[in-house]
């Protein structure tokens, strides 16, 4: 039994229907749900987001380490890191690292070989080679439609531009009158998700609006959420008129 944990709704659902198509499952919205699922049942591998409301990541991890689920091998799964963060996400008592956005043939196989208790030949999930020109990478689709449905892998599509059309409300809630951190997030989730589900133009815009932000290039930060939006007004055209999701 595998417990995944995620506060975004899309995450969650895309690790569900990798997760599910092999292994029994249960989910938790945040930290704390997942230490009351903890405290109640054994489970084999724990998926675990890092910032969450209720309680963080790192806080359930040391929680669940002291009762029933003492040795069970928990996996820290963020966006809000770098493959160079491993060391500190291990030191602290995660037995694996994996930076979002994920790749579903390399995630399964690493959830597996742990599974299967051979944890030494583990190697973290690859990070993203497709072609940043592209509006939907096909080979990622693909990868996706082989562990979901059409209809499945549609709706988790279609979730992702509802977080489009918050991220767009956000630019205009709070642009141009200054760097807001609400955005900057929302922006950073933007950015992992789009790459998990291979909409790269968005992925590369929503990395340069991140970067200049966090910089506070206020010039360059402004241009990009112009481009940014652009992008996500060429990927909801792009998906309306295309057939890839017929049944």
């Amino acid at each position: 039994m595998v417990l995944i944990v995620d506060d975004n709704d899309l995450n969650r659902k895309l690790f569900e229907n990798l997760i599910g198509q092999r292994f029994l499952f249960e989910s938790a919205k945040n930290g704390l749900e997942a230490v009351e699922l903890a405290e109640v049942s054994t489970f084999d591998l724990i998926l675990m987001d890092i910032q969450m409301p209720k309680m963080d990541g790192f806080t359930a991890m040391k929680v669940i380490r002291q009762g029933r689920n003492l040795s069970c091998p928990i996996f820290a799964v963020t966006a809000f890191a770098e493959e160079s963060d491993r060391n500190h996400f291990l030191e602290q008592g995660f037995d694996e690292f994996i930076t979002k956005p994920i790749r579903p043939k390399e995630f399964l196989s690493l959830v597996q070989q742990y599974l299967n208790g051979n944890p030494k030949n583990s190697t973290p999930a690859s990070e993203i080679t497709g072609e940043i020109s592209a509006t939907l990478d096909e080979n990622v689709l693909n990868h996706l439609l082989k562990y979901s449905s059409k209809s499945v892998i549609k709706k988790i599509f279609d979730e992702f531009l509802n977080e489009c059309a918050e991220t767009e409300a956000l630019i205009d809630l709070h642009y141009p009158d200054g760097l807001s951190s609400e955005l900057i997030i929302k922006i950073h989730e933007i950015k992992g998700n789009s790459g998990t589900l291979g909409a790269m133009k968005i992925y590369n815009s929503a990395t340069k609006a991140e970067d200049y932000g966090k910089k506070e290039n206020f010039t360059l930060f402004g241009e990009e959420l112009k481009n940014l939006r652009n992008e996500i007004g060429e990927f909801r055209k792009f998906l309306n008129q295309a057939t890839i999701f017929d049944l």
